[in-house]
């Protein structure tokens, strides 16, 4: 099963979290992409963009999970690999906090590495300059087209 996550900010309960939030103005602060082979997809703030392995001790009550179309997967995986090792894009972070200001080559933060992986892969969301989305941005769109999934 292919799926996007949405973590809430009281998932971890640390600082950085909390001024995510403020930031952010929502309660969603991280966005994934998890592949069907368990893997993990993102950039976060310390190790940048990369595939990793699922966190087994994710505490699912602070998560939202939606259902991805199986077939938009590879190409999706294809897009994260090639982008793998770009830094994390503080820069990204504030443009969808204050205004867009151009997707940086340098690289990206959760949610334009994933509303840019979907897009490439042909998911049909709607046009935006994806340094402008926030992970709250990407889920409204994600629940418009996608079923919430929900973990056992």
């Amino acid at each position: 099963m292919f799926l996007i996550a949405f973590k809430d900010y009281r998932h971890d309960n640390e600082i950085t979290d909390k001024v995510m939030k403020v930031f952010l103005r929502s309660e969603i602060i991280h966005c994934e992409l998890i592949f069907s082979d368990g893997k993990v997809a993102s950039s976060d703030m310390y190790r940048g963009v990369g595939i990793y392995e699922e966190d087994k001790n994710r505490n699912h009550d602070f998560w939202e999970y939606y259902e991805i179309p199986w077939f938009y997967e590879t190409e999706a995986r294809k897009y994260v690999a090639r982008k793998y090792g770009k830094p994390y894009n503080w820069a990204g972070v504030l443009g969808s906090m204050l205004y867009p200001m151009g997707l940086s080559n340098d690289g990206f933060y959760c949610a334009d590495l994933c509303y840019v992986a979907l897009t490439k892969a042909g998911m049909d969301l709607p046009h935006h300059d994806p340094e402008s989305v926030s992970p709250d941005d990407l889920r409204i769109m994600i629940q418009k087209i996608c079923k919430r999934y929900y973990p056992k």
